[in-house]
């Protein structure tokens, strides 16, 4: 009986470290979210992202170009990055570029794509390789 609780106390370290393992390799894998202007004909669009932690600020993205970053994913991996966009004086409802719960199981394995064009927003699924 001894070697039995031996044998389940090592079976019940190592599962738990093959968790602490897998659940941390999550978060040394970066995360690069872009959110890119094609409406067309010069026309900019201001974008101002922010999480819980981080504020990206107000920024003016120019057509052609691209708002981007990169974060690493929390441990607890509960991250969310939420966008406010705005043009024509017109501030439009805020979207999740980034949120764990949506994006990290196959939506955006390393990048979160974000389309903005003159018909709307849209985002690019990774995994079925799709808008």
């Amino acid at each position: 009986t001894n070697m039995r609780n031996t044998l389940r106390s090592l079976n019940a370290i190592w599962f738990a470290i093959l968790i602490l393992f897998e659940h941390g390799q999550a978060s040394y894998v970066p995360i690069h979210v872009r959110i890119m202007n094609r409406r067309g004909n010069g026309k900019s669009i201001e974008v101002h992202c922010k999480s819980g932690d981080n504020d990206l600020g107000n920024q003016v993205v120019l057509d052609g170009d691209e708002q981007k970053w990169k974060f690493k994913e929390s441990f607890w991996e509960n991250t969310l990055f939420y966008c406010n966009l705005k043009w024509n004086e017109e501030v439009f409802s805020p979207f999740d570029a980034y949120d764990s719960d949506r994006d990290n199981f196959g939506r955006c394995f390393s990048i979160c794509y974000w389309l903005v064009t003159e018909v709307g927003l849209y985002g690019y699924d990774e995994e079925n390789q799709i808008w």
